[in-house]
């Protein structure tokens, strides 16, 4: 080792799937250029994939059940694993978890930067004082997600009672009011002083309300100016709106790809598998806008090396002229396959010189299996354009959506192509949805009563992909472009299963390591802005009509909630609130009249709750003569709803 510094490092895992990913590698790799001696935590039992990677850099390795979280595992380290008598025969401790990727400059530049400062201990970031609804108020202290322990501290009783002292903590709330909130205070009060390595004063405000966790918000400032050479990843998903800051994140990862030596492959390939697909689009807003029109110079798709079909469905006899017309137009017939239940469907395009086919919908899912060959396939369906069913305008205007932003000529299309072709980890694009007419109404109906079915299939498919009830596909269509190997996984689908193909294409990506977004024209997109603004301007105004002014998003939701509550609640004289966690709080205040609070029958539960009895769900006698309400994240409803319809309760409201 270079450095005169004997140094031990503790990096601790944790992950669902048991799995070790090589972004960790790369970390461990550049920790290892700059300790002594490196002890790698699993909170696992096992370690099912990617042990070798901790097996190149670690020096010990173990597995221990996630008790007590990064504390918990940090704590049995020190105690158990190493013990005391050898942690202390060095001169500088490293704790570090695995919510990070990077570095982005080398670890030894780092060390040697801190090194300089003399602090007894530091880390990355310093969170400012701050008050939060969920934490309350937050003292000003290190993240604990790496935390470097200098000579002093390290040798000290009270570090060492610290840790031995600590009990294993039962949430993750708890474990970051008690370790993580208290460790930098608790210390510097003992006369050990601190430091960090960013710069976070120039966002830190004088008003507590105003400040929060900069790596969160500002990703991409944090890595350009304020000397954090990481991103974080457990907070990739912004699932607010309360400040739009996600232009950060996409930024930050052009920035790691475009200015770093740090292959953003390793992030690409964590964070496809452990998070959600739609979280994904929408916080690193996958949304490609392309221009239209045609382009000469650009390489066609029937010129490329790569092989694409474009695969048609029609199941309207009626438009065959107008969609024969749209694909002569664009002179690509030979990349071009028409299938169809009926024979009366493709008399029109056998005309044309198309190349058809009749397909059972039960053979859907097989053929598309067989479509695996090509590198990249484009589905499509037609529509019904005609006036026989509904105006003939709303069926054009679907199709529309289609082909402009699918394929609505050669020079388009090889722009869709060179999306994939630039970014290799693209599996899935899709149009925007459609949100006219009756078409606005699908908007959060997206599972459809699917969900279990959908969980099921994906199951026997053996996909490892992210799905929840809480979170459906950000699109469920039937036309789209998709990378053709994607398509093998269906080999192994059921016949009957073929309805719910509209929902699981994302999976399909997910699984084969990929994103997806969506696509859309330049031309399109101006249509779906004006819409869109003029659409959020209407339901503002009814908002505003109906249950008062508001500011912004959240409290506009929540004044809708907080008056259908009232609504609910007037309806039944007997009130019963099923939960007894956040939401239960949150809302205590509305929900003085109810009589107790419910838990599910087997669930932990104290006896009381701000002075009303908690009961088990069998406990409660005449319980369909009461009106429910559900203060449950949608999870947690998602199992308690079907719990109620076994009692045949129907009157309930979700929170």
């Amino acid at each position: 080792m270079n450095h005169t510094k004997k140094r031990l490092c503790i990096y601790l895992t944790y992950d669902k799937q048991q799995r070790i990913d090589s972004y960790i590698g790369y970390m461990l790799k550049e920790l290892k250029s700059c300790v002594d001696y490196l002890v790698v935590v699993c909170n696992e039992t096992e370690i099912l994939s990617g042990r070798e990677i901790l097996g190149e850099y670690a020096d010990e390795i173990f597995c221990r059940e996630n008790l007590g979280f990064d504390a918990g595992g940090f704590k049995d380290a020190l105690c158990e694993y190493i013990s005391w008598d050898r942690v202390w025969k060095y001169d500088e401790l490293i704790l570090v978890n695995d919510s990070m990727f990077g570095p982005f400059r080398p670890m030894k530049e780092i060390f040697s930067e801190m090194d300089g400062r003399g602090a007894d201990f530091w880390g990355l970031t310093v969170h400012a004082e701050a008050v939060t609804e969920n934490l309350g108020h937050i003292p000003e202290h290190i993240q604990s997600f790496f935390l470097v322990i200098g000579s002093n501290m390290l040798h000290s009783d009270v570090f060492r009672a610290y840790w031995e002292d600590m009990p294993y903590y039962s949430t993750l709330v708890e474990t970051v009011r008690q370790h993580e909130l208290r460790f930098t205070g608790y210390f510097a009060n003992q006369g050990f002083t601190y430091d960090s390595l960013a710069d976070t004063r120039a966002n830190d405000s004088v008003s507590c309300e105003n400040n929060y966790s900069q790596y969160v918000f500002l990703s991409f400032e944090m890595i350009v100016k304020r000397n954090f050479p990481f991103l974080k990843k457990q907070h990739i998903p912004l699932n607010t709106l309360y400040w739009q800051t996600q232009e950060n994140l996409r930024l930050a990862l052009d920035y790691i790809d475009r200015e770093t030596d740090y292959d953003a492959d390793l992030i690409w390939e964590n964070i496809i598998r452990i998070f959600d697909a739609s979280d994904l689009q929408r916080s690193l807003h996958l949304q490609y806008i392309l221009p239209s029109g045609q382009d000469n110079s650009l390489q066609t798709c029937t010129e490329g090396p790569e092989r694409v079909l474009i695969a048609f469905f029609v199941s309207y006899a009626e438009s065959a002229g107008q969609v024969s017309e749209a694909l002569l137009s664009t002179g690509f017939r030979d990349c071009v396959r028409i299938f169809s239940e009926t024979e009366e469907c493709l008399t029109a395009y056998r005309k044309h010189g198309f190349s058809c086919r009749i397909i059972r919908k039960n053979e859907i899912a097989r053929m598309l299996a067989e479509f695996g060959c090509y590198d990249f396939v484009c589905v499509l369906q037609d529509a019904d354009m005609t006036s026989g069913r509904r105006p003939s305008c709303v069926g054009k205007s679907l199709f529309y959506n289609m082909w402009e932003n699918l394929i609505q000529n050669k020079t388009y299309i090889s722009r869709v192509l060179d999306c994939f072709r630039k970014e290799k980890r693209l599996g899935f694009l899709t149009p925007p949805p459609p949100n006219f007419e009756k078409y606005f109404g699908s908007y959060k109906r997206e599972w459809d009563g699917r969900f279990k079915t959908v969980r099921h299939i994906a199951d026997k498919l053996d996909l490892n992909c992210r799905i929840s009830v809480e979170k459906p596909p950000f699109l469920v269509t039937d036309y789209f472009w998709i990378r053709g190997s994607i398509l093998k996984k269906l080999s192994g689908m059921d016949e009957i299963d073929a309805d719910v193909l509209p929902w699981l294409w994302t999976y399909l990506a997910q699984d084969a390591g990929c994103y997806s977004g969506i696509v859309e024209s330049e031309e399109y997109a101006s249509i779906n802005e004006v819409n869109l603004q003029y659409y959020l301007r209407q339901i503002g105004q009814q908002v505003r009509k109906q249950y008062g002014d508001f500011d912004t998003f959240s409290e506009m939701t929540e004044r809708i909630r907080l008056s259908a509550l009232r609504v609910f609640c007037k309806k039944y004289s007997r009130l019963l609130v099923y939960g007894t966690g956040e939401m239960a709080e949150k809302y205590r205040e509305h929900l003085q009249e109810i009589e107790a609070y419910v838990v599910s029958d087997g669930q932990a539960r104290q006896e009381t709750l701000h002075g009303r009895p908690v009961k088990y769900l069998s406990e409660i006698a005449g319980i369909r003569d009461y009106g429910i309400i559900l203060c449950l994240n949608e999870k947690n409803q998602a199992e308690v709803i079907p719990l109620l319809k076994q009692h045949k309760i129907l009157h309930y409201f979700c929170m």
